[in-house]
């Protein structure tokens, strides 16, 4: 096969893995109410369900990093996919409020301690650091190829069953059937970690090291470590943010919810298919994933100062222009996020541990943002959009400082490296 079909075809496994693990703990999502009804819980309770899953992120992420680089990542990879699958199904035969909690538990350890951090240091090992930018946008433009598969394929499954329970139950049992199948076509696309491979070349001379606690400690007291989540922070926060829009277009703005909703839809999968995949390009470009990030945050805080000023008299045609942009940025920066511990020379024997403690920082937003927001609404109303806004702009703020941080750190690093070579 050639080598380049090869890497598009592991890209999109991984793509449809990346879909597919997350399609069950975030399935309210796709089916709101119908999972309402199959769990007999109240709105409060299911948003629980997604607190105590986005606290997966806190704790999990970083144990499952450290694993990740321990251990043989492609079978940490495995293993959590196997282990979506079995809970789908345990899950479809109590398919109950009581039991959704400790499913959802288990759950935050298949996907964002086993499987996350696996993923990401899989999809760096893919090619060399002169092409991280590319290879994430790639990454990032197949997980929207396999979101837009997935959720067909179950809104079809779920369309053929007029009990919405049992239509929900086969949905369940899709997940379940998908998961397996992409454990095979995991099992026989993708490498195992170099440190297996070498353990199993009887010509390697010495096998490589294995990740202890101290490097475990090392990565997390590094600053590289939490400029990283700094940067992923304020992208995520603006993904976030990003999708109050269309009740903010609705409520705020007078757009119809037909139209919001299909600028929604433009903004979420169009654009991550061919913004992420322009940001990895051009990172790789001008060799600065930094860079790239602080362009987005200027731009982004440009666009939010913008939605500010708006009104019921602006032009659609000018509400159309700036939603494109805000949601291409948005992909851009989630494109490259990742790309930016390989700018910032963290070793790649530590990149699942640094994506792990990082992610613990960099997707706080899902634990507190939601939440805040709400509350806003609740009791501003429609001046709840500019304190959001406002917030928001603050972060980004934030994020041109972590970002220019990350540009200081890289010439220092870089600086110590030839001063290191020049002596030896």
């Amino acid at each position: 096969m050639n080598k380049n079909i090869k890497l598009l075809f592991t890209v999109f496994v991984l793509g449809l893995c990346w879909a597919t693990i997350y399609t069950l703990p975030f399935l309210q999502y796709l089916l709101y109410d119908p999972f309402i009804e199959g769990l007999g819980c109240s709105n409060a309770q299911l948003g629980l369900l997604m607190s105590i899953f986005g606290f997966g992120n806190i704790i999990g992420a970083p144990i499952g990093g450290w694993i990740a680089d321990k251990f043989n990542y492609k079978k940490v990879f495995l293993a959590s996919l196997l282990g979506n699958g079995i809970l789908a199904v345990i899950f479809a035969f109590n398919m109950n409020y009581k039991s959704a909690v400790i499913i959802w538990v288990l759950l935050a350890v298949t996907s964002l301690c086993m499987n996350y951090p696996s993923h990401i240091k899989i999809v760096r090992m893919l090619v060399d650091e002169e092409n991280q930018g590319k290879i994430f946008g790639m990454n990032e433009a197949f997980v929207g190829v396999g979101s837009v598969l997935s959720s067909s394929v179950l809104l079809f499954i779920f369309a053929k069953y007029v009990n919405v329970v049992a239509g929900l139950k086969a949905v369940v049992f899709a997940i379940a059937a998908v998961s397996f199948i992409c454990f095979i076509a995991s099992y026989f696309t993708l490498k195992d970690s170099p440190a297996q491979e070498d353990a199993d070349d009887s010509k390697a001379s010495e096998p490589k090291k294995s990740m202890t606690f101290a490097d475990f400690m090392s990565v997390l007291k590094s600053p590289a470590t939490w400029l990283v989540g700094i940067n992923i922070f304020a992208v995520y926060s603006l993904s976030v943010t990003m999708s109050y829009f269309t009740p903010y277009f609705t409520t705020v703005l007078g757009i119809s919810i037909a139209f919001s909703g299909s600028l929604a839809v433009i903004r979420i999968h169009g654009l991550r298919l061919v913004g992420a995949p322009f940001g990895g390009w051009l990172a790789d470009k001008i060799e600065s994933v930094a860079k790239v990030l602080m362009v987005i945050y200027i731009c982004g805080a440009a666009v939010l100062l913008a939605f500010m000023k708006m009104s019921k008299t602006t032009s659609i045609y000018i509400l159309i222009g700036i939603t494109l942009v805000i949601g291409f940025l948005v992909y851009m920066g989630r494109g490259i996020y990742y790309a930016l511990a390989s700018e910032i020379k963290i070793p790649r024997e530590y990149a699942a541990s640094t994506v792990g403690i990082a992610a613990a920082l960099g997707f706080l937003p899902d634990v507190f943002q939601f939440a805040m927001f709400g509350n806003w609404i609740d009791k501003y109303d429609g001046i709840a959009y500019t304190y959001m806004f406002t917030y928001q702009i603050i972060v980004l703020l934030v994020g041109i400082v972590g970002s220019f941080a990350a540009l200081q750190y890289k010439k220092r690093v870089t600086a110590n490296n030839e001063t290191t070579s020049k002596s030896a």
